[in-house]
């Protein structure tokens, strides 16, 4: 075959004037990485610790609440003590989110920080204390 009569084929994966070389074009270059882009192994094993730890005073709260027999004569007495069992099954939850998304734009030793402080915080003292 002649240069003249090219394939058809061929010519559908070129447009007109596009006789440079591809190998001429520079590879597109990578973003560079920013601090805080990814977050190092032994940090993301630290999260999940805490995130398991969380998770179980959630299930601390879970307990407590449901054995409480508590019952208030008036409707909205009652009404404020099951949103307040509420808030306490959620906190662990509300805390863990919040740290995330408050500092994360913070070093990771600030976060770790707070989600120590939050361990505090959030414990389920009826469920520890057995009350």
């Amino acid at each position: 075959m002649t240069a003249d009569a090219a394939d058809p084929d061929e010519e559908a994966l070129g447009w007109a004037g596009d006789e440079r070389d591809a190998a001429a074009v520079p590879p597109p270059r990578a973003r560079e990485p920013r601090e805080g882009d990814s977050i190092p192994g032994p940090l993301l094993i630290t999260y999940g610790i805490l995130a398991g730890l969380y998770l179980i005073y959630t299930v601390g709260w879970i307990i407590t609440v449901t054995r409480s027999s508590t019952s208030l004569p008036s409707l909205l007495g009652e009404i404020m003590f099951q949103l307040g069992e509420f808030l306490a099954i959620a906190s662990p939850a509300l805390w863990f989110a919040a740290v995330l998304v408050l500092t994360r734009r913070r070093k990771p030793v600030v976060r770790l920080l707070w989600l120590l402080i939050g361990l505090t915080v959030v414990v389920p003292w009826p469920f520890l204390l057995g009350v």
